[in-house]
Protein backbone atom coordinates (compact mmCIF):
# COMPACT_ATOMS: atom_id res chain seq x y z
CA UNK A 1 0.00 0.00 0.00
CA UNK A 2 2.82 2.43 0.84
CA UNK A 3 4.43 1.75 -2.54
CA UNK A 4 1.19 2.64 -4.33
CA UNK A 5 0.83 5.90 -2.39
CA UNK A 6 4.48 6.77 -2.96
CA UNK A 7 4.14 6.01 -6.66
CA UNK A 8 1.01 8.17 -6.94
CA UNK A 9 2.67 11.08 -5.13
CA UNK A 10 5.74 10.79 -7.38
CA UNK A 11 3.59 10.79 -10.53
CA UNK A 12 1.67 13.81 -9.28
CA UNK A 13 4.91 15.67 -8.48
CA UNK A 14 6.34 14.90 -11.92
CA UNK A 15 3.12 16.10 -13.56
CA UNK A 16 3.10 19.35 -11.57
CA UNK A 17 6.79 20.04 -12.26
CA UNK A 18 6.33 19.22 -15.94
CA UNK A 19 3.37 21.58 -16.19
CA UNK A 20 5.36 24.30 -14.40
CA UNK A 21 8.25 23.94 -16.83
CA UNK A 22 5.85 23.96 -19.78
CA UNK A 23 4.25 27.20 -18.55
CA UNK A 24 7.61 28.83 -17.76
CA UNK A 25 9.11 28.32 -21.24
CA UNK A 26 8.27 31.21 -23.59
CA UNK A 27 6.45 30.47 -26.81
CA UNK A 28 9.41 31.61 -28.90
CA UNK A 29 11.80 29.11 -27.28
CA UNK A 30 11.28 26.58 -30.05
CA UNK A 31 11.69 29.08 -32.89
CA UNK A 32 14.84 29.08 -35.06
CA UNK A 33 15.78 32.56 -33.78
CA UNK A 34 16.18 31.34 -30.20
CA UNK A 35 19.70 31.81 -28.84
CA UNK A 36 21.24 28.77 -27.14
CA UNK A 37 21.72 29.25 -23.41
CA UNK A 38 25.44 28.49 -23.64
CA UNK A 39 26.00 31.30 -26.15
CA UNK A 40 24.41 33.99 -23.97
CA UNK A 41 25.89 32.84 -20.65
CA UNK A 42 29.30 34.64 -20.79
CA UNK A 43 27.63 37.93 -21.72
CA UNK A 44 25.09 37.52 -18.92
CA UNK A 45 27.86 36.84 -16.40
CA UNK A 46 29.78 39.94 -17.52
CA UNK A 47 26.62 42.03 -17.20
CA UNK A 48 25.93 40.59 -13.75
CA UNK A 49 29.46 41.39 -12.60
CA UNK A 50 29.14 44.95 -13.90
CA UNK A 51 25.80 45.37 -12.10
CA UNK A 52 27.34 44.03 -8.90
CA UNK A 53 30.22 46.54 -9.13
CA UNK A 54 27.76 49.39 -9.68
CA UNK A 55 25.70 48.24 -6.71
CA UNK A 56 28.81 48.24 -4.52
CA UNK A 57 29.57 51.80 -5.49
CA UNK A 58 26.03 52.88 -4.56
CA UNK A 59 26.17 51.47 -1.05
CA UNK A 60 25.59 53.91 1.75
CA UNK A 61 28.56 53.00 3.97
CA UNK A 62 31.29 55.61 4.38
CA UNK A 63 34.26 53.50 5.51
CA UNK A 64 35.05 50.04 6.77
CA UNK A 65 37.21 46.95 6.99
CA UNK A 66 36.51 43.37 5.99
CA UNK A 67 38.25 40.03 5.84
CA UNK A 68 37.75 38.42 2.43
CA UNK A 69 38.74 35.13 0.83
CA UNK A 70 41.29 35.22 -1.97
CA UNK A 71 41.20 33.09 -5.13
CA UNK A 72 43.78 30.76 -3.59
CA UNK A 73 41.58 30.13 -0.49
CA UNK A 74 43.60 32.45 1.71
CA UNK A 75 42.27 35.45 3.57
CA UNK A 76 43.21 39.11 3.43
CA UNK A 77 42.13 42.20 5.35
CA UNK A 78 40.77 44.93 3.06
CA UNK A 79 39.61 48.43 3.86
CA UNK A 80 37.68 51.11 1.98
CA UNK A 81 36.60 54.70 2.39
CA UNK A 82 34.17 56.98 0.60
CA UNK A 83 34.53 60.73 1.03
CA UNK A 84 36.08 64.00 -0.07
CA UNK A 85 39.75 64.27 -1.02
CA UNK A 86 40.96 66.95 1.39
CA UNK A 87 44.68 66.85 0.61
CA UNK A 88 47.10 65.35 -1.89
CA UNK A 89 50.82 65.36 -1.18
CA UNK A 90 53.19 63.26 -3.27
CA UNK A 91 51.77 59.75 -3.16
CA UNK A 92 49.61 60.39 -0.06
CA UNK A 93 45.86 61.06 -0.25
CA UNK A 94 43.89 62.37 2.71
CA UNK A 95 40.19 61.53 2.60
CA UNK A 96 37.44 62.75 4.96
CA UNK A 97 34.25 60.72 5.16
CA UNK A 98 30.83 62.18 5.82
CA UNK A 99 30.98 61.15 9.49
CA UNK A 100 34.21 63.14 9.95
CA UNK A 101 36.64 60.19 9.85
CA UNK A 102 39.88 61.22 8.15
CA UNK A 103 42.33 58.60 6.86
CA UNK A 104 45.55 58.90 4.92
CA UNK A 105 46.14 56.52 2.02
CA UNK A 106 49.47 55.74 0.40
CA UNK A 107 49.37 55.12 -3.34
CA UNK A 108 51.81 52.72 -4.96
CA UNK A 109 53.06 51.99 -8.45
CA UNK A 110 50.25 49.46 -8.95
CA UNK A 111 47.40 51.69 -7.72
CA UNK A 112 44.70 52.04 -10.37
CA UNK A 113 42.85 55.34 -10.75
CA UNK A 114 39.54 56.08 -12.45
CA UNK A 115 37.95 59.49 -12.84
CA UNK A 116 34.64 60.21 -14.58
CA UNK A 117 34.43 56.61 -15.80
CA UNK A 118 37.84 56.74 -17.51
CA UNK A 119 41.25 55.39 -16.54
CA UNK A 120 43.31 58.15 -14.99
CA UNK A 121 46.38 58.74 -12.83
CA UNK A 122 47.08 60.47 -9.54
CA UNK A 123 47.60 63.84 -11.23
CA UNK A 124 43.96 63.87 -12.45
CA UNK A 125 42.59 63.85 -8.89
CA UNK A 126 41.87 67.23 -7.34
CA UNK A 127 41.26 68.38 -3.79
CA UNK A 128 37.49 68.40 -3.10
CA UNK A 129 36.86 65.49 -5.50
CA UNK A 130 34.45 62.92 -4.09
CA UNK A 131 36.30 59.59 -4.18
CA UNK A 132 36.00 55.94 -3.21
CA UNK A 133 39.24 54.22 -2.16
CA UNK A 134 39.78 50.45 -1.83
CA UNK A 135 42.95 49.02 -0.38
CA UNK A 136 44.73 47.08 2.30
CA UNK A 137 45.21 47.91 5.92
CA UNK A 138 48.76 47.70 7.16
CA UNK A 139 50.39 47.95 10.56
CA UNK A 140 49.02 50.73 12.72
CA UNK A 141 47.01 53.23 10.70
CA UNK A 142 48.84 52.60 7.41
CA UNK A 143 46.52 52.09 4.44
CA UNK A 144 47.66 51.36 0.90
CA UNK A 145 45.26 52.19 -1.93
CA UNK A 146 44.77 49.54 -4.62
CA UNK A 147 42.02 51.41 -6.49
CA UNK A 148 40.74 54.98 -6.40
CA UNK A 149 37.47 55.98 -8.08
CA UNK A 150 36.23 59.53 -8.64
CA UNK A 151 32.74 59.00 -10.08
CA UNK A 152 31.09 61.18 -12.75
CA UNK A 153 28.01 61.57 -10.64
CA UNK A 154 28.28 62.26 -6.91
CA UNK A 155 25.36 60.83 -4.93
CA UNK A 156 23.28 63.63 -3.40
CA UNK A 157 23.53 62.21 0.11
CA UNK A 158 27.30 61.75 -0.17
CA UNK A 159 28.08 65.34 0.81
CA UNK A 160 25.13 66.13 3.08
CA UNK A 161 25.47 65.98 6.85
CA UNK A 162 23.18 63.38 8.36
CA UNK A 163 20.07 64.70 10.06
CA UNK A 164 19.85 64.00 13.81
CA UNK A 165 17.52 61.18 14.76
CA UNK A 166 15.17 61.95 17.66
CA UNK A 167 13.23 59.30 19.50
Amino acid sequence: MNKKVLGGVSALAIGVVGTGVYLAVPASAGSPQAVPAAASKPKANAEQRQQARKALRRRVGVHGDATVRTKKNGFVQVTWQRGVLTAKSGSTLTVRSLDGTTWQWQTAKGTKFHKDGQKADLSKLSVNDFILVYGRAGAGNARTANRVFAPKKVPAKATQSPTPQHS
